[in-house]
């Protein structure tokens, strides 16, 4: 199997466990091109990092060319095929939004001290977290510089640089709550929305405009990105309460763990209050993990926690599917309507 066939299977598995995966396969293998110029991707993400120093291409390609299923730049290039765009156009926009993504991993990793990474040690564990910083931060810069050179970039550039605002402002404010228990859901709408939907609302706009196309339908698939972006982390921070942790690739209740509180676990904690107590506790190290980590997972579905975040989730896609509809119909869009719906109903 090739990489770019890799590319369509792990989206097509990611996006259909529970939900009829047959549907999400055809819409993305009927796309003209575009596991052709997915493969295109793959080669440029490669030459994106070749003129980096030594040690910071080893710990940056260790990440981009680790897997992933490269959502963010599938958008771009359906996104520009729906526009009536060339998809090799739009690979450097789909280079940049990968790289961008790559640096907020490298970066969140060492902010949580995470050892692992898609099924292997994360690059802070390799190289340290002064390097896997110091990577992210070259990725972006690098990103910038591919935007830059394109003929779009009188749009593209400042828009990017008020998503990586948007990507550092979201990260601060999560930092800033992380740990008392006391964020509110509008605290957590507005962390999704400068962490995750920024760069959806990014890549789906920017295949608009390596399209060409200027105005009313990037402004359209903007909003179709973060409203994808905002469910897609909804039902991600869902599935950290109730998937299958093999499948999940990491132990339920992490977040809780790492001192944050999504909103599964906000829902819960307006229900019984008195778990705080014994969140903090744990945090203290006052209290057995493993046994507080398994009467609030509990909790969080008694109450009606995942359910919620489900429910939420769902009116976030439909508001982007609202949008999306002001945009013009074919096959592209019927493509990213149907794998958008889909991997944000994904279930472990």
């Amino acid at each position: 199997m090739s990489r770019e066939q890799a590319i369509l299977s792990q989206l097509d598995a990611s996006a259909g466990r529970g939900v009829r995966p047959e549907k999400a396969q055809s819409a993305l293998q009927e796309v003209p091109s575009l596991a052709l110029e997915l493969s295109s991707l793959e080669a440029e993400l490669t030459r994106a990092t070749e003129d980096a120093e030594e040690t910071l291409r080893a710990a940056a390609r260790h990440l981009v060319g680790s897997g992933g299923k490269r959502i963010r730049p599938t958008v771009t290039l359906l996104a520009c095929g729906a526009c009536g765009g060339i998809l090799r156009h739009a690979v450097p926009f789909a280079c940049a939004a990968e790289l961008t993504h790559s640096a907020t991993l490298l970066h969140d990793d060492v902010i949580d001290d995470g050892p692992t990474r898609r099924g292997q040690p994360a690059s802070r564990v390799l190289w340290g977290n002064a390097v896997s910083v110091l990577s992210g931060d070259w990725l972006l810069t690098r990103a910038l510089e591919i935007v830059a050179a394109e003929p779009a970039r009188s749009a593209a550039l400042p828009a990017l640089l008020a998503t990586m605002r948007r990507l550092v402002e979201g990260e601060v404010l999560q930092l800033s709550l992380r740990g008392s228990f006391e964020a509110t859901e509008q605290d957590y709408f507005d962390v999704v929305r400068g962490k995750t939907a920024s760069l959806f609302g990014w890549s789906a706009a920017a295949g608009a405009w390596a399209a060409g196309l200027r105005g009313e339908i990037p402004d359209a698939l903007a909003e179709f990105g973060e409203g994808i972006g905002m469910a897609f982390q909804l039902v991600d921070d869902a599935l950290d309460y109730a998937a299958d942790p093999e499948l999940l690739g990491k132990r339920l209740g992490q977040d809780f763990l790492e001192g944050k509180a999504t909103l599964p676990l906000i829902r819960a904690l307006q229900r019984e209050p008195a778990l705080r107590q014994r969140l903090a506790a744990l945090l203290e190290g006052k209290l057995d993990g493993a046994a507080v980590a398994a009467d609030v997972i509990e909790a969080v579905k008694r109450t009606g926690g995942v359910e919620a975040a489900r429910a939420v989730a769902r009116e976030h896609t439909a508001s982007a599917m609202e949008a999306l509809t002001r945009v013009p119909d074919g096959t592209h869009r019927r493509a990213m309507a149907e794998a958008a719906r889909h991997l944000t109903e994904r279930a472990f």
